[in-house]
């Protein structure tokens, strides 16, 4: 099989299963790949690309590695991958000049089985033009680092051993963003309800069960799916919780969430424009 930067993990496990084991020895990090449930959550939205990044890698790691199980590149593209992982314009001095920093570790709320995500928005939301937020982790938070630079946020990811830093910056002469008004986008109705609201959209309707993931992949699926919904489709939702760090980002895209507990542990969301 012939591949590129831009094929999906999903089609390399398709045609070789071998190819689990080979990306987990790229970065401890893909081991969730072992995890058939992870898999099918992570592997048909990731590209070897993509996967570099948030694997603290390169393309041509991935390429290479893959070319000793079989795989074909195109010698073209190998040349040019190799450089794919260019130094940052600026370098963490002139980032963070004349700014106190302040440290966020997620590791271990990540190891606890929890979303950093909270937390994380709560310190970014104290940032000013005087501080900057380290977020220490290991590995490059590519979601998170796509949500905050669409909130005018600066980042830059720097290495550390093992660790991965990625810092935080609030735009000069920026103001703070308002919360957005959820009060006309958040609805709490009953199974019932919810149900009928499900059958009013007929075949137009996208499922997804994140019940069992491991966090944030909970969080990553849901906004993953509604980046893909058409106006004219909702997307239903499995959830084993009421996730209230989520319903703020769903509010600012514009997205009605009607929700539903329907008993503990078993939550449903359905969510459209």
């Amino acid at each position: 099989m012939k591949i590129s930067k831009n094929t999906k993990i999903s089609e390399l496990i398709r045609h070789n299963e071998a190819a689990i084991e080979v990306i987990a020895s790229i970065n401890p990090h893909f081991n969730k790949l072992k995890n058939p449930l992870l898999r099918k959550v992570l592997a048909p939205r990731v590209t070897i690309q993509e996967a570099a990044k948030i694997g603290n890698s390169t393309t041509e790691i991935f390429l290479s590695k893959l070319r000793e199980i079989g795989f074909e590149t195109d010698s073209d593209e190998s040349n040019k991958e190799i450089f794919e992982q260019v130094s940052p314009n600026t370098n963490l001095k002139s980032f963070t000049a004349n700014r106190e920093i302040f440290t966020l570790d997620v590791r271990p709320i990540l190891e606890s089985g929890k979303d950093p995500f909270g937390e994380i928005m709560e310190a970014i939301a104290k940032l000013d033009s005087l501080n900057a937020l380290k977020i220490v982790n290991t590995f490059k938070p590519v979601p998170l680092i796509k949500i905050l630079e669409k909130k005018g946020y600066n980042t830059l990811v720097e290495n550390e051993g093992e660790l991965v830093l990625t810092y935080v910056l609030k735009p000069e002469n920026s103001q703070k963003s308002e919360k957005p008004d959820t009060s006309e986008l958040i609805f709490y109705v009953n199974s019932d309800e919810i149900e009928k609201l499900r059958e009013s959209f007929g075949e137009k309707i996208t499922e997804a069960d994140v019940r069992e993931m491991e966090m944030p992949l909970p969080m990553m699926t849901i906004l993953g799916e509604t980046e893909k919904l058409k106006d004219d489709r909702a997307l239903f939702v499995h959830h084993k919780k009421i996730p209230q760090y989520l319903l703020p980002e769903l509010a600012e895209r514009k997205f009605k969430t009607f929700i539903a507990t329907v008993s503990e542990g078993n939550v449903k969301l359905l969510i459209h424009k």
